[in-house]
């Protein structure tokens, strides 16, 4: 019996953690900057958001299907504030583009 309701309690809890992390699919926004709109229809884009420069706001990072590079977009606004995203930076590494290929 102990062992019976030792299993049923991990899975409670294995279930408690699948729903806790749960994806939210709401309604998508457009994101966009003095230049337009950032990522502007190729669906195979990848925009991802976070604090890359320490600030306490979300930047965004775009993963671009067309070359492979990733832009960075910083949020100017300050923590708190509605985002403000400067025009992009292509990501580098000592002073080489980071790019990644497909396929």
């Amino acid at each position: 019996m102990y062992r019976i309701l030792m299993c049923l309690g991990a899975g409670l809890l294995l279930v408690a953690a699948a729903a806790a992390q749960a994806p939210n699919f709401d309604y998508g926004i457009f994101v966009t900057n003095t230049s337009g709109y950032v990522v502007n229809g190729n669906i195979y884009d990848i925009p991802t958001f976070g604090d890359w420069d320490a600030d306490g706001d979300q930047d965004l990072m775009v993963g671009v299907f067309m070359n492979g590079n990733l832009y960075y977009y910083q949020n100017t606004a300050g923590a708190g504030n509605t985002p403000a995203f400067a025009d992009y930076v292509v990501v580098q590494a000592d002073g080489i583009t980071i790019s990644v290929t497909y396929g």
